[in-house]
C-alpha cells in the first residue's frame, strides 16, 4: 500500500512537470516578465527560510534602434527595488509575495537623449503547499513503532497571481523598441511552480520550474507565455561568527511571441540561458545574499535585444 502511495505521488509530480514543459512550447521574449518581476525564478533564499526582506536587482541590456545590424544602439539599465517575504500559514502551507518598485533608464546612441520611467511594478502573490517527504521506514523501526524521519528532500507546489499594479504605456513599445521597458504589463497573469530542495550534511541543491500564463491587457497587448527554470548548488561553511553559503546557479527563460489585436508580432519570442555565482551570509536571524549573473546563450527578439549582465543583493530577516 505504501509503495502504491509513493508511486501515485511520483506519478503526479511527473505529470505536473510534463505539463509545464509542454505548455511552454519551448519556443519562446517579451523581457517584461524578466524585468518587471526582477528575476523570474527566485521566490526565496537558498535556506528556504520564512522571512521578510529587501532585494535590489540591477540589469543591463542593449537594444538595436533600427532594422539593421549596424543601426544605432540603445543602452538600458533596469533597477528594481523589492520588498519580498515568505510567510507560513501552518506546517504545510505558506505564502510568498514580491512588491517591486521600478526605475528604468535608456540612452539613445543616435542623439544622446535619455528616457526614464519609474513607479510601482506588478505585485506577485503566491500560495505554496509543502509536501511532507519521509525517509524509508525500516522494518525494525516499524515494529518498534518509531516515528518516521523527515527526508533530506523538500518538495513545494505553488500557484500565484501577478497583479496589474504597474503602469503599462503603449507608446513606449512603438517603433520596435524593447517591450521590456515597462513599469508593468497591465495584465492579470497566472503562474504555477514546483520547487525542490535537497541537503545532506553541508552540500545542497535547490531547483525551480515555473510556468507563466499571461493574459491580454486593456490595450489588447498580450505578452507571451513564459517557462522559467533554475538550479543552484551550494555548500554550507560554518565560520562561527557567520555562516556562509557560496553557490553556483544555472537558469533560463523561454518566451512565446507577443500578440496584439489578436495577431502574433514577429520576432518577439526568444530564450536565454544564464550562469550565476553568489553567496549567502547568515548571522542569527539576519541573512545577506548577493548574486552576479551573465548570459551564456541568448536569442531575444530576433537578436535585437542583448542581455549584458545582472547583479542582485538581498537582506532578509528570518521569522
Amino acid at each position: 500500500m505504501k509503495n502504491l502511495q509513493n508511486f501515485k505521488t511520483y506519478k503526479f509530480i511527473l505529470i505536473f512537470v510534463l505539463l509545464l514543459l509542454s505548455g511552454s512550447k519551448m519556443k519562446a521574449c517579451d523581457l517584461c516578465s524578466c524585468t518587471t518581476s526582477g528575476g523570474s525564478s527566485a521566490f526565496g533564499d537558498l535556506s528556504m527560510s520564512n522571512f521578510i526582506g529587501f532585494r535590489y536587482i540591477h540589469q543591463v541590456y542593449e537594444s538595436i534602434d533600427g532594422i539593421f545590424s549596424n543601426s544605432p544602439k540603445i543602452n538600458e539599465e533596469f533597477d528594481t527595488y523589492q520588498i519580498w517575504a515568505k510567510i507560513p500559514l501552518n506546517d504545510s502551507f505558506y505564502l510568498s509575495t514580491v512588491i517591486p518598485f521600478q526605475n528604468f533608464t535608456r540612452e539613445f546612441e543616435l542623439d544622446d537623449t535619455m528616457e526614464n520611467i519609474n513607479g510601482l511594478g506588478d505585485i506577485n502573490i503566491m500560495g505554496w503547499y509543502k509536501l511532507p517527504l519521509y525517509k524509508k521506514h525500516t522494518k525494525r523501526a516499524h515494529e518498534l513503532g518509531l516515528p518516521k524521519e523527515i527526508s533530506n528532500h523538500t518538495l513545494n507546489f505553488g500557484l500565484g497571481l501577478k497583479l496589474p499594479t504597474g503602469e503599462f504605456e503603449q507608446e513606449l513599445n512603438n517603433g520596435g523598441l524593447n517591450p521590456g521597458f515597462q513599469v508593468g504589463t497591465g495584465s492579470l497573469d497566472l503562474f504555477t511552480s514546483i520547487m525542490h530542495g535537497y541537503q545532506r550534511n553541508n552540500f545542497g541543491i535547490a531547483s525551480t520550474l515555473t510556468y507563466y500564463y499571461k493574459t491580454e491587457n486593456k490595450n489588447e497587448y498580450q505578452y507571451g507565455n513564459q517557462f522559467s527554470y533554475a538550479s543552484s548548488v551550494f555548500y554550507d561553511i560554518d565560520m562561527k561568527v557567520v555562516k556562509t553559503k557560496p553557490f553556483l546557479s544555472l537558469s533560463g527563460d523561454v518566451y512565446n511571441s507577443i500578440e496584439q489585436y489578436g495577431e502574433e508580432l514577429q520576432e518577439t519570442d526568444g530564450s536565454i540561458f544564464y550562469g550565476s555565482l553568489g553567496s549567502e551570509f547568515i548571522r542569527n536571524r539576519m541573512l545577506f545574499g548577493m548574486k552576479y549573473t551573465l548570459p551564456i546563450k541568448q536569442d531575444l527578439l530576433g537578436g535585437n535585444v542583448t542581455s549584458k549582465n545582472q547583479f542582485s543583493v538581498y537582506l532578509n530577516y528570518t521569522l
